[in-house]
């Protein structure tokens, strides 16, 4: 067996070779406040490997995590999932330049249809019975949308339907699991689209945990998809910015993937964060079944507990790895919960949204994190009024956005813009993306109208003290008018 990458690094640190190479803090102890990792720091020298075109070390660490994750190829990501969806979407752009995407796909997904002047379709997932949360995408809806773009181009047979499709279509994208934790049927939907002969690309940046214990859902490289982007540093033990991407079938052009992976990232990679990588990587063979076992447990204890509270309930549609907090039958908001986890008991949550806050929970949780968020709660729980539904708050974030496309995104993303008040836009066309942060899911996307209803809950959000990128100084871009 091979030496892990990082053992490797410790070894060559300790040799005594003096570094005439790059980078420039040349593991010299006077680098300032980091050189304790300067020391493991390295450029692209004899009998470390080349990211870009692996033989030994890299080869061999990529091998491991693709044996893990059951996929035919997988490539490490130094440029986080980000440089996966760019390649990805890239790599499925030669054979169509229509694709089909679920509307909450991170903003990556729009930005590699960008460049590659692509015609998006959007599959709007359904919401979740009783919660103001995206759900997932339903298999039907994605059917429709396939033989939509059919029947727009004059194809109605099954069988030319097949060979017109992989024409018309790129392929499909779909986020499984969303930010908040749910989950869609990528086995099925992966059986239609192949049904059709077109590749199936699945965001799962916060699922590389998935298929390591049967508590979780199956990984979607298992499940069929052909291109499979894990953010590793999102649930596993590894540094930010560190991702894989995986590749199955002959759908997806291995040799054009690879192409487009050293386009989108960098040519110095870290190896560090690849060491990062490999290190997460043996550790979750070694102990992650037993990790997650553990923290199921805890997290099931969490649940019983919370079950007296009135007024703040955790969402029971997510996967284990999302606690998704919610406020509904009280005056709180989820930027308020935020605020009052942070500011009084220290506990930083990943996110808000209009109702709820998400905290994600992984193997390396410790059991006294857990039991201080429970305390928490249960504390603010017994402080909060009690809302029946005649005096409920307006849910302002409940609104669902289908906006009307005025124009393709390649185009209004190019086209002359200018800054007008927010109050003002209405009934124009946007020039710039409109989301939240976190998530990085536009509400609104450039070549879309704005329409009364985006500007009154975008200003909603802002005045509760949410991030909305793309507004700046209550101002939005829109296109130039005539």
């Amino acid at each position: 067996m091979r030496e892990r990458l990082f053992e490797s690094l410790k070894t060559y640190s300790n040799s005594g070779f003096y570094p005439f190479h790059m980078p420039g803090h040349k593991r010299n102890p006077e680098s300032g406040p980091l050189a304790a990792f300067y020391h493991y720091d390295i450029t692209e020298i004899d009998g470390f490997d080349n990211l870009h075109q692996p033989e030994s070390l890299i080869k061999a660490a990529q091998e491991r995590a693709a044996k893990l994750y059951h996929s035919k190829e997988t490539y490490f990501l130094v440029n986080g999932s980000t440089a996966g969806l760019l390649s990805a979407v890239s790599a499925v752009a030669a054979q169509a330049r229509k694709l089909i995407i679920s509307r909450n796909c991170h903003r990556a997904v729009y930005h590699a249809a960008f460049l590659n002047h692509m015609e998006l379709h959007y599959v709007y997932p359904q919401k979740l019975e009783g919660y103001e949360i995206a759900g997932p995408v339903i298999k039907e809806d994605v059917r429709k949308e396939i033989e939509k773009i059919l029947r727009m181009n004059g194809t109605d047979t099954v069988q030319s339907g097949i060979k017109k499709a992989r024409e018309l279509i790129a392929g499909v994208v779909i986020t499984s699991p969303t930010y908040d934790g749910v989950v869609s049927d990528i086995e099925g939907i992966a059986r239609l689209v192949h049904s059709f002969g077109l590749p199936l690309i699945v965001d799962q940046a916060h699922g590389a945990h998935f298929g390591m214990h049967p508590g979780y859902p199956a990984n979607a490289v298992s499940e069929g998809a052909d291109i499979v982007i894990h953010s590793v540093h999102k649930t596993l033990p590894a540094p930010t910015q560190t991702a894989l991407i995986h590749r199955n079938g002959e759908l997806a052009d291995g040799e054009l993937l690879k192409r487009y992976l050293r386009i989108y990232q960098s040519s110095s990679p870290s190896y560090l964060l690849m060491a990062g990588i490999d290190e997460a990587i043996s550790l979750v063979e070694r102990e992650g079944r037993s990790r997650l076992e553990r923290l199921l447990t805890w997290r099931n204890l969490f649940l019983k507990e919370m079950e007296g509270c009135r007024n703040i309930s955790i969402c029971p549609l997510t996967e284990p790895g999302k606690l998704v907090i919610c406020v509904r039958t009280s005056f709180m908001t989820g930027q308020k919960l935020y605020d009052v986890l942070r500011e009084k008991y220290h506990l930083q949550m990943e996110m808000a949204a209009g109702n709820y806050v998400v905290a994600i929970l992984t193997m390396m949780d410790r059991k006294e994190g857990i039991r201080s968020l429970l305390t928490a709660l249960r504390k603010i729980d017994a402080k909060t009024a009690y809302m029946d539904s005649k005096n409920r708050k307006a849910d302002w974030w409940r609104t669902e956005f289908h906006p009307v496309i005025d124009m393709n995104l390649w185009e209004a993303y190019t086209m002359p813009c200018e800054e007008v008040i927010l109050e003002e836009a209405e009934g124009r066309t946007a020039a710039e993306f409109i989301n939240l942060y976190p998530p990085g899911i536009p509400l609104l996307v450039p070549g879309e109208k704005v329409e009364k209803q985006l500007t009154e809950v975008v200003l909603a959000y802002l005045a509760q003290g949410y991030t909305v990128q793309g507004v700046c100084n209550n101002r939005i871009k829109v296109l130039m008018s005539f």
